[in-house]
């Protein structure tokens, strides 16, 4: 019999070795607890979560999303990059980043999820998550965010797609920046090469910065790396 000291055991043991496959009684122990009237619990089980996959997991997550309490909330974002092809996350994630009475910093992690979990996401973009971008791009007070996520991940189909839907942007920066995205230029930020001394420093001298003081525009073909999760 599963019980929540095992959960911790197990959260800590994926911190270390994120590929380890969950069981079924795992899954199903932590959704079940995510119930649970005590915050702290709550937020065990999404971080043991994040590493499941399957329809059991998934309500897990999506029943945190729809949490009262914040924290939890954030942290059943971080737990969506398995299910970003499931229509009730993406749809979730949309209304939290649409919605004016949370915290601006909640919304901005749930349209970066949809939009490639700070460019950490391989391949191409979900038919959910790209449609509900693609709803976002309705409002232009969006653009440049989506812009500036897009710009991090690899050229595939729907991420072109809604890079070309960008370039018009009456946002110029936005459109800008997926302008310089769609000729292959990619940016990245310059922590990822903290263990490569010599990409940084070459980064630093060579490459312009794309947004603050972190992130840079990387020439089509550079080796691009990305901050862990």
């Amino acid at each position: 019999m599963l019980c929540d000291s095992d959960m911790r055991a197990l959260r800590d043991s994926l911190q270390s070795a994120p590929s380890i496959a969950l069981d079924d009684s795992a899954i199903a122990y932590a959704a079940a607890r995510v119930s649970s009237p005590d915050r702290n619990v709550r937020v065990l089980m999404l971080r043991v979560l994040r590493h499941g996959h399957g329809e059991r997991a998934m309500r897990g997550v999506l029943a945190g999303l729809h949490d009262e309490a914040r924290r939890v909330r954030t942290v059943a974002i971080q737990a969506c990059p398995h299910f970003l092809d499931q229509a009730e996350i993406a749809a979730r994630l949309l209304e939290i980043a649409r919605d004016h009475n949370m915290k601006r910093k909640l919304r901005r992690r749930a349209l970066s999820m949809l939009a490639g979990d700070e460019g950490r996401m391989t391949g191409d973009l979900s038919p959910a998550a790209a449609a509900a971008l693609d709803d976002l791009l309705g409002e232009t007070g969006y653009h440049f965010s989506i812009a500036f996520a897009l710009a991090r991940l690899e050229r595939r189909p729907r991420i072109l797609r809604l890079l070309e839907r960008l370039a018009p942007s009456p946002d110029e920066a936005a459109a800008k920046m997926a302008r310089r995205a769609l000729r292959g230029e990619r940016i990245a930020h310059i922590d990822a090469y903290a263990n490569d001394a010599s990409e940084r420093r070459r980064i630093v001298a060579e490459c312009e910065i794309a947004h603050g003081r972190m992130y840079y525009w990387l020439p089509a073909g550079f080796p691009v790396k990305t901050l862990p999760g």
